[in-house]
């Protein structure tokens, strides 16, 4: 009998090549620079800037003098840095600061401009055999202590690419798409020597992050800080003068992640106001925005650790220029996050969201979304409204409930909320990209399509939520509109209730209600209900009465508050995959070591 020769150990039953250990190009990726420039800021401290991969790299200071070997250590102000020839996925550009001898350690900048010059593009676009992909953008960016701020001594007199209603104060223009951009966050307050402070301008004037979208993975976003201003407005009934900043992402947004937005809550931008604006509109803040262009626009991760102020966020399928239709399901977003103290925030998602959290309180804030998975408040919800076509599958509150608004069922023209463009470039459109408050029950807008109120009541909305605390001049209500028929323009008037054109008053729980069928509420409350105090309730409604739907079914008890992380957080910190770009080239940053935190490096 003949015997099978045994096979040699280690090899499989079909021959194979022996995998090579993994190699990088240490050349273009950790070793030896493609090319380097260092300066001194005006504070004292020292940085460089090294380009990693194929490209050229340089940098001008406020005369188009570009940062020399011999220039080095003379203190100037960067203007402008520009990066040429750029792969996508080859090029890094990483920026370090040393700390002067005063022990600064911020540098600014005005502009950062990563130009479509990697790659020739093919002749004719229409061919089809040729399957060369042009790589016009950048992989990463990663410089953390590097500070957008306007370093010039003059007022900003171009105008903006994304606000034609601003001036540009500066910008970072990537139009081939960057994968992972780090940076230490935009200043407004900053003012170099010699120049007027951004809030004394008298205009309004914007920083612009404008991206465009990389061939693959989207882009993620990392900031340390975004702080904005404002100016008031000599001009009787005009709206203040605002110095912001928008986040103009084409495609998906994988990630967007800062420590903390910060804004002049005194003088907000006008689409935080409780009421549409009459006299004229000025969107301000910090504006984070996913738009489409080849791909739709979608937002996978908004984190903010610390507080937030006059922060707005909203996708949409289409470029922004351009109307989208109403009904399409991608302009989503999967989690939002605000880990501190809210005050004026606006999230606009056509598509839907998944989670919205807040580790704090949820102040001042509104929300319009087609639908919402999960809606969660550690504390207190004050001075909030919630506006949602379908339904809330899960609203969780730890505290009380006091100011604050919730509809499900309501339908708003979502995309139209967000941004509707004007019919010309010279024109003035509408939505919160322009300024205006999204509709809500005490906002009521007309669409200038259908020439019908919104928002208004549609069938099937559901609501499940519970509050661990005491409900106080709030009502949630599910497929109800207080106005019966939709064709008379209703809005709450300086009284607080609500009322037509025509002077009759629409409130909750009034007889003449339209009240569909198919509207559910299931609600759990461990305090008090006290409506004595709500004009949007009718006077014939008990005063502990909250909830309003076709079914309502209402449990008193004890609620367990939610978990959302916050403040100090715990190490080690989960982050996004698309921060893999920069794995390698930074420490990611912490806070600082504490009894809560002891894993924490210590800076």
């Amino acid at each position: 009998m003949l015997k099978r020769k045994p096979m040699a150990p280690g090899r499989a039953l079909r021959p194979v090549t022996d995998g090579l250990e993994e190699r990088r190009l240490l050349s273009s990726i950790y070793g030896t620079p493609t090319a380097q420039v260092s300066g001194t800021d005006p504070s004292g401290a020292h940085w460089k800037l090294r380009l990693y991969g194929p490209g050229t790299l340089n940098v001008v200071d406020q005369n188009g003098t570009a940062f020399t070997k011999a220039t080095a250590n003379t203190p100037d102000l960067i203007h402008t840095i520009t990066v040429g020839g750029s792969i996508t996925s080859q090029t890094r550009l990483v920026g370090t600061v040393t700390p002067g001898a005063n022990g600064a350690d911020q540098v600014y900048f005005q502009n950062l401009v990563v130009t479509p010059s990697g790659m020739l593009p093919k002749i004719d676009q229409q061919q089809v055999n040729n399957f060369h992909i042009v790589q016009d953008g950048i992989l990463a960016i990663d410089m953390p202590n590097f500070w957008m701020a306007h370093t010039s001594t003059t007022k900003p007199s171009g105008a903006s690419l994304i606000h034609s209603t601003a001036q540009s104060a500066g910008e970072i223009y990537i139009p081939g798409g960057v994968i992972t951009l780090r940076f230490g966050g935009v200043n407004a307050d900053y003012t170099p020597a010699g120049g007027t402070p951004l809030n004394q301008t008298g205009q309004n004037n914007e920083f612009q992050i404008n991206l465009g979208m990389p061939i693959i993975t989207g882009t993620s976003i990392i900031v340390n800080k975004v702080i904005t201003d404002a100016q008031a407005n000599t001009t009787a009934g005009s709206p203040a003068f605002q110095d912001y900043a928008s986040f103009l992402v084409t495609g998906r947004l994988n990630l967007f992640q800062a420590n903390e937005i910060d804004g002049n809550s005194k003088l907000p931008p006008t689409q935080f106001n409780s009421l549409t604006p009459t006299g004229g509109t000025a969107p301000g803040g910090t504006f984070v925005i996913s738009q489409g262009g080849a791909a739709t626009g979608q937002i996978g991760d908004v984190r903010v650790g610390g507080s937030a102020t006059n922060f707005t966020t909203f996708m949409t399928e289409s470029p922004i220029a351009v109307a989208a239709a109403e009904g399409e399901l991608d302009a989503k977003i999967s989690n939002f996050y605000i880990g501190g103290q809210t005050n004026n925030v606006l999230l606009v998602a056509p598509s839907g969201s998944r989670n919205v959290s807040f580790g704090l309180g949820m102040d001042n804030v509104s929300i319009n979304s087609l639908a919402i998975s999960s809606l969660r408040a550690n504390r207190d919800a004050t001075n909030s409204t919630v506006t949602v076509s379908r339904s809330i599958g899960n609203m969780l509150i730890g505290g009380d409930v006091t100011n604050t608004n919730v509809s499900v069922g309501t339908y708003t023209s979502l995309f139209a909320a967000a941004n509707l463009p004007p019919q010309s470039i010279f024109g003035s459109g509408s939505g919160v990209f322009y300024g205006d408050p999204p509709p809500t029950i005490t906002n009521h807008v007309v669409n200038s399509t259908t020439q019908q109120s919104e928002p208004f009541a549609q069938n099937g909305g559901f609501l499940n939520v519970k509050i661990a605390g005491n409900v106080t001049n709030s009502l949630f209500s599910a497929s109800v509109d207080p106005n019966p028929s939709g064709l008379s323009p209703s809005a709450v008037d300086s009284s607080g209730s609500f009322q037509s054109s025509s002077g009759n008053v629409f409130p909750f729980g009034a007889p003449s209600n339209l009240v569909l069928p198919r509207g559910v509420i299931n609600a759990r409350v461990e305090g008090t209900i006290d409506n004595s105090t709500n004009n949007l309730i009718d006077t014939s409604v008990p005063v502990n009465k909250a909830f309003f739907a076709k079914n309502v079914h209402v449990f008193r008890g004890p609620v367990v508050p939610p978990n959302v992380p916050y403040q100090p957080f715990r190490a080690p910190t989960t982050y996004h995959n698309g921060q893999n770009g920069l794995k390698g080239l930074f420490k990611i940053d912490r806070f600082p070591v504490n009894a809560k935190n002891p894993q924490a490096p210590k800076k």
